[in-house]
């Protein structure tokens, strides 16, 4: 998992619609010191939830865990933006958040692009 600490100073390679994206986001948010992750192909769900103690594939409240038929994501926010989603966690009443990116590649988790796939509404073009 990737943690972007300055938007200014991206890591090498980074696709420009998602830096496009990333830079949108934390201007609405009006908080640069938002975390901003992107995941990767060998990153585990239970140590990515536990890392950043927002679940992803288990609901906070009952413990539900996806894909189970009564699973209701505890989420904000999932947009499908072609080559990659954007998952957003509102941690708080203030301008507190967490927003994750996950690239479609091929060896991504199976089960976390299932739930993309199913949960995400197709997102702003940047």
């Amino acid at each position: 998992m990737l943690y972007i600490h300055n938007i200014n100073q991206p890591p090498p390679n980074l696709d420009t619609k998602l830096l496009n994206l990333m830079t949108l986001r934390l201007d609405q948010l009006g908080n640069i010191e938002t975390p901003l992750y992107i995941l990767e192909t060998d990153d585990v769900i239970s140590d990515i939830e536990s890392q950043l103690g927002c679940p992803i594939l288990t609901n906070l409240f009952n413990s539900l865990t996806y894909p189970d038929p009564d699973f209701v994501p505890s989420f904000e926010v999932l947009e499908d933006h072609g080559d990659f989603y954007e998952m957003v966690f509102i941690l708080s009443d203030g301008a507190d958040a967490v927003l994750i990116f996950i690239p479609k590649t091929e060896g991504m988790d199976p089960q976390l692009l299932s739930l993309c796939s199913e949960y995400s509404i197709i997102g702003d073009s940047v």
